[in-house]
């Protein structure tokens, strides 16, 4: 079963105006790309003049991939793109720790999805891609993965790394990484496909960390044509791009700065800025990465070994676009909303933006999950939009118990019974009414106390709890946030099996741009 929520209703963290405005048609985001979401036709044909290095770039993506055991079909998907009417639907991220959070897999089947729909309503071949972002050194936003505890609270494994700072393509599987993946596993909640998952994630000996991470998406995606890309295998063909970005470093910082003034003046807020974006990045004697601070001192270096240099946030879809004939890339909210900074930047480079395609987004739960919520008279949906307010939603069981109504007569018979005692106790001593006043209190509060007792152990016999519904919140919004921005892929497979990502291909409409809540029916649920 599938429902469908408005992104714009979700909780407060999981909305991003300028990206609800594009995938809507509101406000004025739509002046900041080149197409709109389902442009497919403008967006191809835009593609058909630029020339790309296909020739050069084939032979590498296949050495590559066929590294990495991938499938025949995606290999022959390679070899399609020699041919110049053969063009590619992109989505990318950085190799996170057991794949990082479950988006990255909503991206990777939008991928799929997206380009099996243009082959079916386009002239050409379409070529699903993954680029596996593995220049970024933000090492704390990849070493980590959360996961469900046996008492129903998000926990945490996360491992160390000496040399921060460093791209995770330098980033070996260390005893840390070993000691994470190991805690992992044995602190998740179990689930029937425990085993299963951790083979499925299991690294060999002779695999660094990305090729760990690609191999597992090769693995699970490429008997769909999934193509994997990782820039080092391209950045030997970028030297003209490189010196070009080199050459016009103060005209992209120019033209940010005023996309940034217009994004302001229609009312969004930018996501860079011209002093931490649109430049290249190079190594110090480290290899860890660092901005090119001069230059023009590194034109001629750019053109003569441009594998020394990679792109940072602004420039990284311009590469990409400038190696591989890309009609669409798959976004999510936050990168829709930089790439509204970009259109500039692809017409300084005299490159085509392609169109830029929102992700698809779930919630996924069990069937006995979302019996137990509606059995707490709520429903994923005000989970998710915030709405959830347990003491109210205990508050409405309570009315239904049979003898809620006897503690409230109990409570006025109690204050009947001793009214008269206080005139009483007055006239012998009028210090006796304050007595008599405490000892009404104490005996209000005793039997407050005891309509509290009654009515958790009544709720406990009906197998409600303040417990159980913290845990059922926190599989749909951990850490307040949405699911699929928190906990990866192991974390679904170890509950619901491998089979459950062919259900999302199948789940909602490409053209639908809603969230959805997906509830499957488990073979066993987890204990």
């Amino acid at each position: 079963m599938t429902i469908k929520i408005n992104p714009r209703d979700l909780v407060a963290g999981a909305r991003n105006t300028l990206h609800l405005d594009y995938i809507s048609g509101a406000g004025e985001a739509a002046d900041f790309f080149t197409h709109s979401p389902l442009d497919f036709t403008a967006a191809l044909e835009n593609r058909r003049r630029f020339v790309y290095p296909r020739r050069e770039s084939a032979p590498l993506l296949k050495e590559y991939n066929a590294g990495l055991g991938a499938h025949s079909r995606a290999l022959a998907n390679i070899d399609a793109l020699n041919d110049p009417s053969t063009f590619c639907v992109i989505a990318g991220q950085q190799a996170g720790f057991l794949g990082g959070p479950m988006y990255t897999v909503y991206k990777i089947i939008t991928a799929i999805r997206l380009a099996a729909h243009l082959q079916q309503n386009l002239p050409g071949q379409f070529v699903p891609l993954f680029w596996l972002a593995s220049e970024d050194h933000d090492f704390y936003e990849i070493n980590h993965a959360y996961f469900l505890k046996r008492d129903g609270e998000v926990g945490k494994a996360q491992f160390r790394w000496n040399h921060s700072g460093r791209p995770i393509a330098d980033l070996p599987i260390t005893e840390e990484v070993k000691r994470a993946y190991n805690e992992y596993f044995e602190s998740v909640l179990p689930g029937p496909h425990l085993s299963q998952t951790q083979e499925q994630f299991a690294f060999r000996p002779e695999e660094d960390f990305c090729t760990w991470q690609a191999r597992i998406w090769s693995h699970l995606f490429s008997r769909r044509g999934l193509v994997i890309v990782e820039p080092k295998t391209l950045r030997p063909l970028a030297s003209d791009f490189f010196s070009f970005a080199l050459e016009q470093s103060e005209e992209i910082r120019r033209r940010l700065d005023t996309v940034s003034q217009r994004l302001e003046s229609a009312g969004y807020t930018p996501s860079l800025t011209s002093e931490d974006a649109g430049r290249l990045y190079t190594f110090d004697p480290t290899r860890r990465r660092i901005r090119v601070k001069e230059p023009e001192d590194h034109i001629a270096e750019a053109a003569t070994h441009p594998q020394l240099y990679s792109t940072d946030a602004a420039l990284r879809s311009l590469f990409a676009d400038t190696m591989l004939p890309i009609v669409a890339s798959v976004l999510g909210p936050g990168e829709i909303a930089y790439q509204a900074m970009l259109k500039p930047l692809y017409d300084l480079f005299d490159l085509p933006q392609p169109l830029l395609f929102p992700r698809e987004s779930y919630t996924i739960l069990d069937a006995r999950e979302a019996e137990r919520i509606t059995q707490y008279q709520t429903s994923a949906s005000a989970i998710l939009t915030g709405q959830l307010d347990t003491d109210a939603v205990f508050g409405d069981l309570t009315p239904a118990l049979e003898w809620a109504d006897a503690f409230d007569t109990a409570r006025q018979g109690l204050k009947e019974t001793l009214s008269p005692l206080r005139a009483y106790v007055e006239e012998i001593d009028p210090s006796l009414g304050r007595s008599w006043e405490h000892t009404l209190n104490n005996a209000m509060r005793g039997m407050d106390k005891l309509e509290q007792r009654a009515m958790k152990a009544h709720l406990s016999q009906l197998s409600f709890s303040r417990g159980e519904l913290r845990a059922l919140r926190n599989t749909l919004l951990p850490r307040n946030r949405l699911q699929e921005r928190i906990f990866p892929l192991p974390h679904f497979i170890n509950r619901h099996g491998i089979g459950f990502i062919d259900a999302i291909f199948s789940a909602g409409d490409l053209s639908d741009f809603s969230h959805h809540v997906l509830t499957l029916e488990a073979e066993h649920v987890p204990s």
